[in-house]
């Protein structure tokens, strides 16, 4: 058993206070460990306190971030006028906001629309297009799905462009939700019909002036073609001096003004967008000489310097547009020579060039040493009906269109042209332009009639005895053309329009035709047709036609081949587009017959003489003289009447009589006469009427006289009626 000391003993007392000691060593080691949880909660509580501040100070700005997108959004949709909707899918109505009344003039409860009083709103005509769209949204295709329709409100239309896309799908991907927007267009639609209506007026006006470009090309080429054929057949009859100079003068007027008529029409062309450019294989070396030749002679009538320089490194052949080639180069060495004074020096250089690309390039240049051209005139020189300072229009004329054509046609080809000049030293034009290097190709076997190297004379032996049917209903150009064909040695028939022309051809003897296009009743294209329809039908060969029109715009060419013709010659004729088409199809369609037909004795002498092939006996004859010395004189003085009266009528009607007669005695130069006084009645020309008349009384008296010679030799068995000897 364990002695305990007492209570109050010093021992007792050393324990108690031991213990004491120790308890109070426990609890403060307890107390600072609960400090040290005190403070670590502290710290916690504060990591929390400042978690939670800043976790509500970012969703504080989060919202007002939101907030302000909401804002900016809804500022947008309403700047645009948008009204948004959105539909459950296959539900009865859907939500819109309130714009949406705005737009259509209507409103609805809580924004909720019916879908079948709003389908019923749309127009008719686009139902269909509209319920296309949604199927295709529904269907999940590929691509944005909106639509534009019409929409009635308060009895009008107007137009509504909606977008849509699909916001929420069930488990296996249907659309459950669809959203998306509407918005008025109406405004948007109205100056698109502006647009639209602006555009086709445009259209209009330039159709309009294409068709007023062609007609008056058509109607200035009609009277020049004539102008110029007539100056043709005067300058090759006897002339004095001064004549010679003055139908020199005509005749470079004339083609001065041809050549204005095709810069308009070029020009017109081009601004349209209608210019079409052939790719051929021509001969480069043979172009670039034959431009130069034409120039050469111009040059040194004009003491001016002439050089042209090929270089060895040029091919011979090259593919393009020969035509058009020859035009730039045509008008850019035309300016050159216009603008070098006396002693001055053209050059026309051409080599070939290796562009940046590597490729090769043609690059041409045509140099003078005229006065040059200031440098505030070039940036405007390529533009058209620009000639610099006005002092240049007056000393040089021209319109201003050369060089404005030439630099379109170049960059229509592929190429640029630029310009080097200055004041004091001339000017230097260079043409860059694609070169396209060809095979050469097989001459042709044959030969092409070239007015240069065929004279009249071979021309006449090659077509003499070719019945030509002439369809034209211009009479001065009917004269024209039977005028050229006669001194061919053709034998011309005449048709006034399409139908006359096509019934001509139905008689047959025909070998070729020179059609014109624009006739009244049936045009020449529809009387071609007929005649390539009959020739099918009967299987008969191809007649050789021809187009002689005026008309010289784009795409003719094109309708000529297309309604079965063989050539093209535009108004004005030239003897020798007109001898290289004829003989180019001649080649190409007729059977080789022999040069020349067997014709009637005297038939194109220009000798009258009565006809002694008719089985008639000798009173006959002479009673037929005397009968014409009684009908022509009557004739004359029914002309003189006809001329005092002014009557179209009477004028025709007695040159067809007298025509008939002098045809029986085979009076060429008479009967031409009386054709060319039929042509001034139809045109009203009543002073060149007068001035032929006279011309004709005198040589009908000489005709008179011929024939009582020839009556008389017929009675006393002179030569007229002698048996030719055998050869």
């Amino acid at each position: 058993m364990i002695q305990l000391p007492p209570p109050m003993s010093p021992q007792r007392l050393a324990q108690d206070f031991q213990r004491a000691q120790e308890d109070l060593a426990e609890e403060r080691s307890r107390t600072e460990r609960l400090f040290v949880e005190i403070d670590r909660l502290n710290a916690e509580n504060d990591r929390l306190r400042s978690a939670t501040q800043r976790e509500s100070n970012s969703r504080l700005m989060a919202e007002e971030a939101l907030d302000k997108t909401q804002e900016r959004m809804q500022f947008a949709i309403n700047a645009a006028g948008l009204a948004l909707w959105d539909w459950r899918v296959n539900a009865p109505h859907a939500f819109h906001t309130d714009r949406w009344g705005d737009i259509i003039g209507s409103v609805a409860p809580d924004g909720r629309w019916s879908v079948r009083d709003m389908t019923a709103l749309l127009h008719p005509d686009d139902r269909a297009s509209v319920h296309a769209t949604l199927k295709r949204l529904l269907a999940d295709e590929p691509g944005p799905h909106f639509a534009r329709y019409r929409m009635r409100k308060q009895g009008r239309w107007l137009w509504v462009e909606s977008h849509g896309m699909v916001t929420e799908r069930d488990a296996r991907g249907k659309p459950l939700r669809l959203m998306g927007t509407h918005a008025n267009i109406t405004l948007r639609k109205q100056e698109e019909q502006v647009v639209i209506r602006a555009r086709l007026l445009a259209e209009q006006a330039s159709e309009a002036k294409s068709r007023f470009v062609a007609n008056i090309s058509h109607e200035v080429r009609t009277p020049l073609n004539a102008m110029m054929g007539l100056i043709q057949l005067i300058q090759d009859s006897p002339l004095s001096a001064d004549q010679k100079r003055w139908v020199h003068l005509m005749d470079r007027s004339a083609n001065a003004l041809l050549a204005l008529v095709s810069d308009v029409l070029d020009f017109s062309r081009i601004e349209a967008s209608k210019m079409e450019l052939e790719s051929l294989r021509f001969d480069l070396q043979d172009l670039l000489h034959e431009v130069s030749d034409l120039h050469a002679d111009q040059a040194r009538a004009k003491s001016i310097g002439w050089d042209l320089v090929v270089s060895p490194r040029l091919p011979q052949f090259m593919q393009g547009d020969p035509n058009r080639l020859r035009q730039v180069l045509l008008n850019l060495l035309s300016n050159a020579l216009k603008f070098t004074p006396t002693g001055g020096q053209v050059a026309l250089s051409a080599d070939l060039h290796t562009a940046s690309s590597g490729e090769p390039e043609l690059l041409l240049r045509v140099q003078d040493t005229g006065p040059g051209i200031p440098k505030i005139d070039q940036v405007q020189l390529f533009q058209a009906f620009h000639q610099g300072a006005s002092s240049t229009a007056r000393r040089f004329g021209g319109t201003g269109l050369g060089l404005a054509i030439s630099a379109q046609l170049t960059q229509l080809m592929g190429g640029h042209i630029s310009l080097d000049s200055d004041l004091g030293r001339g000017s230097g034009f260079v043409v860059t332009l694609p070169l396209q290097v060809a095979l050469a190709a097989a001459k042709p076997k044959g030969g092409k009639i070239v007015a240069t190297s065929l004279s009249t004379h071979l021309a006449t032996q090659r077509f003499a005895g070719l019945c030509v049917l002439v369809a034209d209903d211009h009479p001065i150009n009917l004269m024209l053309i039977e005028e050229l064909l006669t001194r061919l040695g053709c034998q011309p028939r005449v048709a006034r329009d399409g139908r006359e022309a096509v019934a001509a051809y139905r008689l047959g003897g025909v070998d070729l035709v020179l059609m014109d296009v624009q006739m009244p009743g049936i045009s020449g294209l529809e009387a071609t047709r007929q005649i390539r329809a009959d020739e099918a039908r009967g299987h008969a060969a191809r007649l050789p036609i021809l187009a002689l029109t005026a008309n010289a715009t784009m795409g003719d060419r094109d309708a000529c081949l297309d309604a079965g013709m063989d050539g093209y010659i535009s108004k004005p004729i030239r003897l020798s587009d007109l001898l290289t088409e004829m003989g180019r199809v001649c080649d190409a369609l007729l059977p080789t017959r022999a040069p020349d037909r067997p014709e009637a004795d005297g038939a194109w002498s220009g000798t009258p003489s009565l006809p002694q092939d008719l089985e008639v006996d000798e009173a006959t004859l002479r009673a037929m003289a005397g009968l014409l010395k009684k009908d022509l004189p009557h004739r004359m003085s029914l002309l003189r009447q006809a001329l005092e009266a002014k009557s179209i009528a009477q004028a025709l009607t007695q040159t067809h009589l007298l025509r008939g007669a002098l045809g029986l005695v085979k009076a060429v130069r008479e009967e031409r006469l009386t054709r060319g006084l039929e042509v001034a009645a139809r045109a009203g020309e009543w002073g060149l009427f007068g001035k032929v008349l006279p011309l004709l009384e005198s040589a009908i008296v000489l005709l008179q006289a011929s024939l009582q010679d020839q009556v008389d030799e017929i009675s006393t068995g002179g030569p007229a009626a002698s048996t030719p000897a055998p050869d």
